[in-house]
């Protein structure tokens, strides 16, 4: 046995990390509220509350702009912070995370002060996902905590005041139609209890709302707060660049507070849900259980031969929620996703467009207009035809891995077979026929074959034409938005090209100023309205595949990190087909790589370490590698192993004692 496993002990970091307690009881209606100071020294030792605490975002006075301001959510009822009129007072807006283009405007309850505030501290506190505010008035002090419950579509809200100062609660009338709310308030003396929810909201009529915060306040934080502990430890990423390391867990955190879990959300999932190991707060696990939407109302408004005059509407195969699912699929392995949902899904959507295609003098199918996003009407546009090509193939691979002996399947080989080939030029893939990129846009239609589709661009492209084509939209950046350098980064990580990756992260999340191409304070969009708009998942996803390959039927570790970052560590991260990863890189060189696999199939591994290594297995239950395995080369760097089902992979250096614990990586930046 390698003797640094006899001396170290052997934690499975991706299970949980370190000694994962559950949150511990607390008294919130009676402790004050208490924001953490800048700069204040950790008072754990545990790295997960370490990293997620150190992303917390401060504010010295809120802003007008809901834009702007902190926000809280569970996926269903999304909360935002903003300055009540007149600047006395904290004005909530209540509502959805904006998944829906009828949902209501957010509903509006204020804290009002007597006084008028003359300094102010807010702080969003990830680890808790509470909001917690200090503002000195002209007549005392007000403190003030709020959270949105993880379990109940309900808004807590606690306050105490000092001094003269006095409090009130209002809820005045919305713009428009706002979500009507229901909100109940309890006092003593200088403490406060607020509890609101969305009138409609099941379970939490007003007799609820009284009993909750009459005796069941506490039970209801502390698991609200065990949730968050438990969910922030499912995955850690430490990096040199801190900034960095900031952005993720502020993307982790949004990925929680926004994604709307409800089936009929699909279209709406983010791919972060997959690498950070997060599908099961999305949408496809409802999906599973109550079957799939049972309509496909998304095809009304996509009428291929009229572009934008029909009106600019999702792609149909982006609609349908196909997407959503077969990256699910992609990380679970599950089967049922295939038969139960996608398939089907997909079948429909083929079904409508088949019927628009037209034959022409070169015997290809081709699209009539349809609309790029963000781009120009155009026919064969580039945007559908990926999508469209994407869907067939899928649907045919689909349907023979299920056996399925479905009478469709020869007209969907024809139509895979003889869908004509995206247009190109000297500068790469073009918009459409006869349409290339010739100036500046924001939105990279014309690439969706590279991503989210991780496609060529049809069959036997050059594998440099990925390459230009996306270096050449890259290239024009006057119209660009925040938007647009997220995507670009997550493009280019996809591609492996670290410098470009680097470059547009560091430009949206850190360059001076506050213009619509980097990120509010906040770290969502500065021009979208909706919380689920605003979020940069795309520039998260970007960033978590520097370090674990998201594409190919291999597990590839720290594929394209950039030569910035020596030192990097991962735990609980995910590959494609399930398998959880954990890794370290020091000194520019992969130190040790650990590997759970989701099942016993023949795993190829890149571990990137040089030189000779050893693969150690360990089962559930081990406290240390169990026993040394073979495994073939696979080229530099890689190897081929059979594991058993469960079994986790450790590979090192010949006698080398890594520490295989969660720790934060010295910081450079």
């Amino acid at each position: 046995m390698n003797a640094g496993f006899a001396r170290r002990t052997f934690l499975r970091t991706s299970a949980g990390g370190l000694a994962a307690a559950s949150a511990s009881a607390v008294s919130w209606t009676a402790e004050a509220p208490l924001a953490r100071a800048a700069g204040a020294e950790a008072t754990t030792d545990d790295p997960h509350e370490q990293a997620v605490r150190d992303a917390r975002t401060e504010w010295n006075a809120l802003p007008r702009d809901p834009r702007l301001a902190p926000h809280l959510g569970n996926g269903r009822l999304v909360v935002r912070a903003v300055a009540a009129p007149g600047g006395r007072g904290v004005r909530l807006l209540v509502g959805g995370p904006g998944t829906r283009s009828a949902e209501p405007p957010a509903g509006v309850l204020e804290l009002l002060f007597l006084g008028a505030p003359t300094t102010t501290r807010c702080v969003l506190d990830l680890w808790d996902a509470e909001l917690t505010g200090r503002v000195t008035t002209t007549r005392g002090t007000v403190t003030f905590s709020a959270l949105v419950d993880r379990h109940s579509p309900t808004l807590l809200l606690r306050a105490r005041t000092e001094g003269g100062e006095r409090l009130s609660f209002t809820a005045p009338p919305s713009e428009g139609r706002g979500l009507p709310l229901r909100s109940v308030t309890r006092e003593h003396g200088d403490r406060h209890l607020l509890a609101a929810s969305p009138a409609d909201a099941t379970g939490v009529g007003e007799g609820a709302l009284r009993e909750l915060l009459a005796t069941g306040t506490d039970a209801a934080v502390t698991r609200h707060r065990a949730w968050w502990h438990a969910f922030h430890r499912r995955g850690y990423v430490s990096l040199p660049e801190r900034s960095l390391q900031r952005f993720h867990r502020a993307q982790t955190y949004t990925l929680a507070a926004v994604t709307d879990p409800r089936p009929g959300r699909l279209a709406d999932a983010p791919t972060l849900l997959g690498p950070s190991g997060h599908l099961d707060i999305g949408p496809v696990p409802a999906a599973l259980e109550q079957g799939p939407s049972p309509a496909f109302e998304h095809l009304a408004g996509a009428l291929p031969g009229v572009g934008s005059k029909a009106g600019r509407t999702d792609d149909p195969v982006r609609a349908s929620g196909a997407l959503a699912l077969w990256e699910a699929h992609r990380y679970t392995g599950d089967p049922r996703i295939v038969r139960d949902l996608l398939r089907p899904a997909l079948a429909g959507v083929v079904g409508y467009f088949s019927g628009f295609l037209m034959e022409g003098v070169d015997g290809r199918l081709h699209l009539p207009v349809t609309h790029s996003p963000g781009q120009a009407d155009v026919s064969d546009c580039t945007h559908d035809l990926s999508l469209l090509r994407w869907a067939v193939a899928t649907l045919v691979t689909a349907t023979r891995r299920l056996r399925e002996k479905d009478p469709r399947l020869a007209h969907w080989e024809e139509l895979a077979a003889r869908l004509t080939p995206c247009h190109t030029d000297t500068t790469g893939v073009m918009i459409g026929a006869g349409l290339r990129v010739a100036r500046s846009c924001a939105e990279p239609s014309h690439l969706t074959w590279l991503l989210p589709l991780r496609q060529d661009p049809h069959p036997g492209a050059d594998p440099a034409l990925a390459r230009r084509s996306l270096h050449h939209w890259a290239g024009m950046r006057d119209a660009w938005h925040a938007g647009s350098y997220a995507v670009g980064a997550a493009m280019a990580a996809t591609l492996r090209d670290a410098p470009l990756a680097l470059e547009l992260l560091r430009h949206l999340t850190g360059a001076p100023g506050d213009g619509a191409d980097v990120l509010a304070p906040n770290s969502l969009y500065r021009e979208a309205v909706s919380p689920r708009a605003a979020a940069p998942f795309p520039a998260g996803q970007a960033l978590l595949e520097l370090l674990v390959g998201a594409g190919g039927d291999r597990v590839d570790v720290f594929p394209a990190v950039p030569d910035d970052w020596p030192d990097a560590l991962v735990a609980g991260l995910l590959a494609p087909g399930g398998h959880v990863v954990d890794a370290e890189r020091h000194a520019g060189r992969t130190r040790w790589v650990r590997v759970g696999a989701a099942d016993g199939d023949p795993l190829t591994l890149r571990h990137g370490i040089d030189g000779d290594t050893e693969v150690w297995t360990s089962r559930p239950g081990d406290t240390m590698p169990h026993r040394r395995v073979a495994a073939r080369p696979a080229g530099p760097g890689a190897v081929l192993v059979h594991p058993a089902p469960g079994a986790t992979l450790t590979v090192l250096r010949p006698g080398d004692d890594p520490d295989l614990t969660v720790h934060q990586v010295a910081a450079v930046h």
